[in-house]
């Protein structure tokens, strides 16, 4: 326990030292989603008994790429993490499934493909973080403000809740799902409602004249 303490502080302030020099940095992919993916991955670790330092290590470099102006970053952000492990001497037997569920952490990469408790780890709690308050206001921002329906919305967030890779991650995430999920819900019955009033509306007005 408190070697993973320790790579959580180093791991903290390597990541807060890249972020000053990257070249693309994206807003929804700092520290604070690094911190509330790492909350979340350190329960399942613990409950399906893996390593808590190659987990601390996955889960802080995951998102390097991201910075570097990509979509698609796995397989970047991998290779950004190899030489950030190297370099602080990470446990050598530990630097390969770190990388390797990094490198499978992007949505277009198969399911079958995460065949370690980290990737399978690192994949579930990084779409759990799209549930829950602040999952809420990211769906707001970046999709119902530019242009999704709320139907939309609600098949999207469906769709990652299934997608999910173990049974535990929807034990821990189930809460936060709810509450988005009745969120949307109750935000596209308000949206028909007022819909439904906008013609009576000009009913009226052209009645008047």
């Amino acid at each position: 326990m408190a070697s993973m303490t320790k790579w959580v502080s180093v791991f903290s302030k390597e990541l807060a030292t890249f972020m000053k020099t990257a070249p693309a940095i994206s807003p929804i992919h700092k520290t604070d989603h690094i911190q509330r993916v790492w909350k979340t991955s350190e329960v399942l670790c613990k409950k399906l008994g893996g390593d808590l330092e190659i987990m601390v290590a996955t889960v802080f470099l995951h998102d390097l790429g991201r910075h570097h102006g990509l979509e698609i970053h796995g397989e970047k952000s991998a290779e950004l993490a190899r030489s950030i492990l190297e370099r602080l001497n990470f446990p050598k037997d530990k630097i390969e499934p770190a990388l390797d569920a990094i490198a499978k952490h992007d949505y277009t990469t198969p399911n079958e493909a995460r065949t370690s408790v980290y990737a399978k780890i690192l994949y579930d709690a990084d779409k759990l973080d799209a549930f829950g308050k602040v999952g809420i206001q990211r769906h707001i921002t970046f999709y119902l403000n530019k242009g999704k329906t709320v139907k939309e919305i609600l098949e999207m967030m469906e769709k990652r809740w299934e997608g999910l890779s173990i049974p535990e991650s929807k034990e821990v995430g189930r809460k936060d799902y709810e509450l988005t999920r009745r969120y949307f819900i109750n935000l596209g019955k308000k949206q028909n409602r007022l819909n439904r009033l906008k013609p009576a509306k000009k009913t009226i007005r052209n009645k008047r004249r």
